[in-house]
């Protein structure tokens, strides 16, 4: 196999030091530049140790909790932050997406990144997580993405996106789809001799995707994780969790409250409020045209049968989103839970009569309240509709 080679010399005063020129700064000066002692990591270049991290992203464990145990593991000098802003600050992300990771340098340069396969392999790369050779760089890639990727997309399309994402039949499809890949992670794990390692006896960056995996699923579901990840079933994927899981960092984090070092306020605004709907085009019809909401988003859903889903803005200077899911032919979206939703109106009367000559039916019409004027309509799925004078 053939070795990686840097296409310029290494420097002490490097700030982005790759993993190659950190081999040639160890081989050079036999100072060495990380250490996997009892596989507790530490960080002795001076690089690093000056480097600080941020990962942007909501407070909540999802797709940056990857990063976060990672840069745990390394005893990285980092902060969870939250977005000031959300829709509003896509702007200033590089695709308009979260997690956003910022790696702010000693000399105060900072490196900004999003997409999470790309900044983990980052930070794996940056702390020397990853492998010595192409074949080896290879290997992790895929087995990031697998998890990244192919689970990602089985949990969505089986479980979250389902209108009963605690029904057992729902659950038990997932599993079944997520089995191959997992499947594939056990026999690169037992290729490398069952100890809990892809690649010889040292941690990788795409070790602690699938940990968050692993770790996630056993507490949403214990019951099926009895007979998916365990020391009778996968038992080298078992071996690898329970290494990164008793890990003294990991541990620590995990133990002292996952949201101890998250933002104070873990809420910064409504995203988005909507409804689910049996029927898409009487819905878009009904929030278009008669409603006179603005179409932000009409897209179908890929893989999910004709499922389709639609954001609309109540007005030109609302930041927040209402939104309508249509889960395809016969799937019962609007089942027997009917939403009820307010919407704040200046002039109600004016409203009311511009609403009738459209068609909408009121199941109340404008009525005096203690806090105000109140009218009610539903839409085609039955879902309360309130209009609040302001």
């Amino acid at each position: 196999m053939t070795k990686r080679q840097s296409p310029t010399p290494a420097t002490t005063n490097d700030v982005d030091m790759t993993p190659t020129d950190q081999a040639a700064k160890k081989h050079k000066t036999c100072d060495a530049v990380y250490t996997y002692a009892q596989d507790e990591y530490k960080i002795t270049s001076d690089c690093l140790k000056n480097s600080r991290f941020e990962i942007m992203y909501m407070a909540t464990r999802a797709r940056a909790e990857v990063v976060r145990e990672l840069l745990e593991y390394v005893g990285a000098n980092y902060k969870s932050v939250t977005p000031v802003e959300w829709p509003a600050g896509k702007k200033d992300t590089p695709f308009g997406v979260l997690p956003v990771l910022t790696h702010i340098k000693p000399n105060g340069e900072k490196f900004v990144v999003s997409e999470v396969p790309a900044l983990t392999r980052y930070l794996g790369r940056l702390f020397g997580l990853d492998g010595n050779s192409l074949e080896e760089d290879a290997l992790l890639d895929a087995c990031l993405h697998s998890a990244c990727d192919n689970v990602l997309n089985v949990m969505m399309t089986e479980i979250w996106m389902k209108p009963d994402s605690k029904e057992k039949a729902n659950i038990d499809k997932a599993f079944e789809g997520m089995a191959p890949f997992f499947d594939g992670l056990e026999k690169y794990l037992v290729k490398n001799g069952s100890n809990g390692y892809l690649l010889g006896e040292k941690t990788t960056y795409p070790e602690f995707a699938w940990f968050e995996w692993i770790h996630y699923f056993s507490g949403e579901y214990p019951e099926h994780m009895k007979t998916f990840i365990s020391q009778d079933h996968r038992p080298a994927t078992h071996k690898m969790f329970q290494r990164l899981e008793s890990n003294p960092r990991i541990k620590a984090y995990i133990k002292g409250g996952r949201w101890e070092h998250r933002p104070a306020t873990p809420l910064v605004g409504m995203y988005s409020a909507g409804v689910m709907t049996n029927d898409w085009e009487k819905s878009l019809e009904f929030y278009h045209k008669k409603l006179g909401f603005e179409v932000v988003m009409n897209v179908e859903v890929t893989g999910q049968n004709g499922a389709r889903y639609m954001e609309f803005f109540v007005n030109s200077g609302e930041k927040t989103k209402f939104t309508v899911y249509y889960g395809g032919p016969g799937v019962n979206c609007a089942g027997q839970n009917k939403a009820g939703i307010s919407f704040g109106v200046q002039d109600m009367q004016e409203t009311y009569d511009s609403l009738v000559k459209k068609g909408v039916k009121f199941s109340m019409p404008p009525s005096k309240m203690p806090w105000g004027t109140m009218a009610q309509m539903e839409d085609p799925d039955g879902n309360s509709l309130t209009l609040n004078g302001i």
